[in-house]
């Protein structure tokens, strides 16, 4: 049956994906690593000392530690870059009026949970009706921030399908917007993306796709997979091809992609509903 509610709920049998248990040597970068943070955390009489605090837990650190290979020099490079980036663009205190014009359209909306109780996030580039500019990195950033906030305890990152459907080459995004998107996440959200799931890849992304990846670390990279929903024997001769119900439940998928699903995006009743769960209403 149709509905108009989204799926903020994730599923009560999900299996969280644990990190690896870390070593001796490993504890022992993690407390100089921790020990370099305070140092560089907004001091204590700055009214905004106790959000960033709050924000570098030890599963941040950590997460930070992974993607730089636990190599210190480059762990604290990253998150001291990160820290200025949160400062001055203050991802978690975006109004949701700012961003509101970008996602009229349900271009971008997070709906359901993958089998390990990661939140997904749809991103349909065939109904973008904005130009290119700032405010579509910054709704992105936003509803990126909204997934954590919905994040189940012991789930760190969030499943992306990316959905060309009737995007032509006129109206998708810029190479400049996903040059900056890809930089934002690969930059500040470490370890945050599971998976990107391509779903029907036009002609002209592939060239696309093409210019895009000198800009894409590797690690993010070989997170991005393949969708074909006509063709599911490509996954057998291609590790880039997936089927995307190995991923995703019946009931926590969009029935466009196979799942159950029957959601109709409606602006009013998706952002109040939205709002209200992550505490922004």
């Amino acid at each position: 049956m149709p509905t108009n509610i989204p799926n903020f709920i994730p599923p009560e049998n999900f299996t969280p994906i644990f990190s690896p248990e870390v070593s001796v040597e490993q504890k022992e970068v993690f407390t100089e690593f921790s020990n370099y943070v305070n140092t560089i955390l907004l001091p204590e009489e700055d009214p905004h000392h106790q959000v960033e605090r709050s924000w570098v837990t030890d599963a941040c650190l950590k997460r930070y530690l992974r993607a730089s290979k636990w190599h210190l020099p480059e762990a604290r490079a990253r998150i001291k870059y990160t820290l200025e980036w949160r400062r001055d663009y203050k991802p978690a205190d975006i109004e949701p009026e700012r961003v509101e014009p970008e996602v009229v359209t349900g271009k971008i909306h997070i709906n359901g949970f993958d089998k390990h109780g990661r939140p997904i996030i749809y991103l349909r580039p065939g109904l973008e009706n904005t130009k290119a500019g700032p405010r579509q990195v910054l709704a992105v950033v936003f509803m990126f921030e909204s997934a954590i906030k919905l994040m189940p305890e012991d789930v760190e990152n969030t499943v992306i399908v990316i959905d060309f459907h009737e995007c032509s080459a006129r109206r998708s995004p810029g190479l400049g917007i996903a040059k900056e998107f890809m930089h934002v996440l690969g930059s500040h959200y470490p370890e945050r993306l599971a998976m990107a799931l391509i779903v029907n890849a036009p002609w002209y992304f592939w060239g696309f796709f093409k210019l895009i990846s000198p800009f894409i670390d590797p690690v993010t990279k070989n997170k991005i997979k393949f969708v074909d929903l006509e063709n599911s024997d490509k996954t057998k001769s291609n590790p880039e091809w997936i089927n995307i119900l190995d991923s995703i439940d019946k009931d926590q998928l969009e029935s466009e992609y196979g799942g159950n699903q029957e959601f109709v995006y409606n602006h009013e009743i998706y952002w109040d509903t939205l709002l209200k769960k992550i505490d922004k209403k």
